[in-house]
C-alpha cells in the first residue's frame, strides 16, 4: 500500500513540476467565421482561429461558454460544441464549432442580424473564460477579443 501511495505522489509531483515551464499560448486571430445554420432559435458556426503552442505538451480546450457581440449587438452566449486538442510545438489553424441561441435578442434585432449574416465581414467580440487542460490539470483562461473577421458561406 505504501508503494502505491509513493508512486501516486511521485506521479503528481512530476506532473505538477513539468507544468512549471509552461509558456503562454499565442492567439494570432480569427481567420474565418462560417455560418453553418441560421434559424430563429439560434446560429451554428465554425470559427477558424490560428493558435501557436510553443510548449512540449499538447492540451485540450474543453466545452466552454463565452458572451458574443456581433457588430456591437449582444448576441447572447456561445457554446463551444466540442473539445479541441491543440498540438505541442505547433502554429496552426483550428476550427471551433460554436452554437449560440438568440434568447437575449429582441424581435427588432433579428432583421439586423440577418443583414449582418449577408455581409462579407463583421466585427465579432468574444468575452468569457475558456477551460483548458491536460489529464487532471485544468485551468480557466480569460478571453476578451474583438476584431473584424471575414464571413464565409457554405
Amino acid at each position: 500500500m505504501r508503494k502505491i501511495i509513493f508512486l501516486l505522489s511521485s506521479f503528481f509531483v512530476l506532473l505538477l513540476s513539468s507544468c512549471g515551464d509552461f509558456q503562454d499560448v499565442t492567439f494570432s486571430g480569427i481567420e474565418n467565421v462560417q455560418i453553418t445554420s441560421l434559424t430563429q432559435q439560434g446560429v451554428e458556426a465554425e470559427i477558424t482561429a490560428k493558435i501557436k503552442n510553443p510548449n512540449s505538451v499538447a492540451f485540450t480546450i474543453y466545452k466552454s461558454d463565452v458572451d458574443v457581440m456581433i457588430s456591437g449587438m449582444n448576441a447572447g452566449k456561445a457554446h463551444l460544441a466540442n473539445n479541441v486538442k491543440i498540438k505541442a510545438h505547433s502554429e496552426q489553424s483550428y476550427t471551433f464549432k460554436v452554437k449560440s441561441d438568440f434568447s437575449n435578442l429582441s424581435a427588432t434585432d433579428l432583421p439586423k442580424l440577418l443583414s449582418i449574416a449577408m455581409s462579407k465581414n463583421v466585427k465579432v467580440g468574444l468575452k468569457g473564460n475558456l477551460k483548458v487542460g491536460k489529464l487532471f490539470v485544468k485551468r480557466s483562461y480569460p478571453v476578451d477579443i474583438s476584431e473584424r473577421v471575414p464571413l464565409g458561406g457554405k
